[in-house]
């Protein structure tokens, strides 16, 4: 099997570009987050840019905490507000789930702990579901819209690194806590896709422990990965390894999605840099240009069907973050936001595949 993939993988990359042309539907997406969750901020503007720049889907984060503060009482106003703009722009979104309140906490104050119960995380996807999935209640608030019901569903984000799950090992505590929403989701709309969290890093080795050590049997539809690598190439190698682990535990048909990927912008902007990673304005365009040609080439060998660049809006000033110069368009202090080189790579990229 190992021998198979890696010889498919390598003949897909020998692939002419046309050969590969025709990807999946949503399959350019990217991560609306940062800037655009400030009050305020012209979202239904920069939604339509998005739409016009061929943005297919867009990755929006629920933070649990902040919706949900205190049990069964609900502030929806930013997650309302984005859904509605995605709606308007009529692009998809995948509702990525994370952090807990304090009532909900195993470590109350650290919003990347894992929930005590399981459930309690199920049971706020249910309500999720009942607001933005088919026949949501927003959906009802705004006739005005066009309802654009959110069906794909993301649980946590990368939880195999502490910064994300504080309890470490984590691969019980995420098997039941996935198991648990993927129930309670399916359960509220039996033709949504639910999405196993992102794994990042040497995420193929977390990936068999997972399968290996969760203790139960993992109940999803889609598989992510978050390859960062200084080279284009080494990011396909990682989805590869990625897909190896799938097929050797029975999931050979569960797709992956890339639901991070990118190069940060920030070489010459920040003091300390991740080597090879972080690069030039110009060096980021290069390599959204290459990674997509690559991924696209061997994307049926890797059954990978949407990638989310990361991200859409970054500020790339006044920040330690690396991942605050990854974006494709940046605010300028004016308040204004402009396109950076990679903008342009993503447009032509788009315009070529699909």
């Amino acid at each position: 099997m190992r021998h198979a993939l890696l010889a498919a993988l390598l003949v897909a990359l020998c692939l002419p570009a046309g050969a590969a042309a025709g990807v999946p539907p949503d399959f350019f997406g990217v991560m609306a987050n940062g800037a655009l969750d400030a009050p305020g901020f012209p979202l239904d503007a920069e939604s339509a840019a998005m739409r016009s720049a061929g943005v297919q889907s867009e990755r929006m984060e629920i933070a649990w905490d902040l919706a949900e503060p205190q049990q069964g009482q609900y502030d929806f106003a930013l997650t309302d507000r984005k859904a509605l703009a995605a709606a308007r722009a009529g692009i998809d979104v995948l509702a990525l789930i994370v952090r807990s309140p304090a009532w909900a906490a195993r470590h109350p104050g650290e919003p990347f702990s894992s929930p005590r119960d399981p459930a309690d995380y199920a049971a706020f996807a249910k309500v999720l579901v009942a607001r933005y999935g088919p026949n949501g209640s927003l959906w009802a608030e705004h006739p005005e819209v066009p309802a654009r019901p959110i069906r794909a569903w993301q649980v946590w984000n990368e939880p195999n690194l502490a910064v994300y799950w504080a309890e470490q090992p984590f691969m019980r505590g995420y098997a039941r806590l996935l198991n648990a929403a993927d129930a309670a989701i399916k359960q509220a709309d039996p033709g949504s896709t639910v999405v196993m969290a992102g794994l990042a890093n040497f995420s193929w080795r977390d990936l068999e422990r997972l399968f290996s050590k969760g203790g139960a049997k993992l109940h999803f539809d889609v598989a992510a990965v978050h390859p960062f690598s200084g080279r284009p190439s080494n990011a396909v190698k990682i989805v590869a390894l990625n897909r190896k682990a799938l097929n050797r535990h029975g999931a050979k048909g569960k797709p992956i999605w890339l639901t991070e990927l990118t190069w940060s912008s920030a070489k010459g902007k920040k003091k300390k840099l991740t080597q090879n990673w972080e690069t030039t304005e110009a060096g980021q365009a290069l390599r959204l240009r290459q990674a997509y040609r690559l991924f696209v080439r061997a994307r049926r060998a890797l059954r990978l069907q949407r990638i989310y660049w990361y991200t859409w809006v970054t500020v790339d000033r006044d920040s330690p973050n690396s991942f605050d110069y990854s974006g494709l368009r940046t605010l300028r202090p004016d308040g204004s936001v402009v396109d950076k080189p990679a903008a342009a790579a993503f447009r032509a990229v788009v315009k070529r595949y699909r």
